[in-house]
């Protein structure tokens, strides 16, 4: 069986500094032989459907800052599985709102320039459903509703608030359902919208070996590992 190591929802470049050392760090340690990105691995704050920040940059210089951050985590996971989020596909969405056909738009591969990731809606492993998780309503346990929908353990993106793991075990079956948070650095003006949310979003990342989830807590405040003051700016 495989040994997965899941990243979270990136929304490049406003990405926390410390994130890709994070995630390196687990596929060490976990010995992971298959990487997937569950989705919004770029934000596209600059065409989407909601008020921009008038701080934030337009779309090419955008591009430029999230293709830079890409080509970091392409250099260090350079075959991966990457689960088409909702932020993901903003650039199609916005040319078939204008009546451009499919045929006019490149391929995310083509554009993002990453030979060896496979971009798709959602994968199955193992058994195990990834898919970035829009659609899935929303609770405190998002996979764990997909799970009991879907009949199958399920591991979703999305919910950056949302993070950990609930099993379903009956006579015939376990299964379990695994929310995965996000890697975002909530200090961007990209998010400034949630400035005075109570609740932030679950830093983390997760592993799924042989079958068996582990959701893993980026540890990110004063004084520890993955401090921001400990990380060079990624400008």
């Amino acid at each position: 069986m495989s040994r997965v190591l899941i990243i979270p929802d990136l929304h490049e470049p406003s990405t926390r500094p410390g994130a890709l050392q994070f995630c390196k760090a687990i596929k060490k340690e976990h010995k992971c032989d298959t990487i997937i990105f569950i989705g919004d691995v770029t934000d596209w704050h600059s065409i989407s459907f909601h008020a921009h920040h008038p701080e934030m940059p337009g779309p090419k210089d955008e591009f430029k800052l999230a293709s830079k951050c890409l080509k970091r985590w392409h250099r260090a996971f350079p075959k991966a599985r990457i689960c088409l989020g909702n932020h993901d596909r903003r650039i199609v969405r916005l040319a078939e709102s204008v009546n451009i056909p499919k045929q006019f738009i490149r391929g995310y591969g083509e554009t993002w320039k990453t030979p060896g990731w496979t971009w798709g809606h959602e994968f199955i492993i193992d058994g195990v459903l990834y898919s970035h998780g829009e659609g899935a309503g929303t609770s405190m346990y998002p996979a764990y509703n997909k799970m009991k929908k879907m009949g199958m353990s399920c591991v979703l993106g999305h919910f950056h608030a949302a993070g950990g793991i609930k099993w379903l075990v009956n006579p015939l079956r376990r299964m379990f359902g695994m929310d995965v948070g996000s890697l975002i650095n909530d200090k961007s003006m990209a998010f400034a919208y949630g400035k005075f949310a109570t609740i932030r979003s679950v830093l983390s990342a997760a592993v799924v070996i042989d079958g068996i989830p582990q959701h893993i807590i980026m540890c990110c405040g004063k004084g520890e590992k993955y401090h921001d003051s400990k990380f060079r700016s990624r400008k």
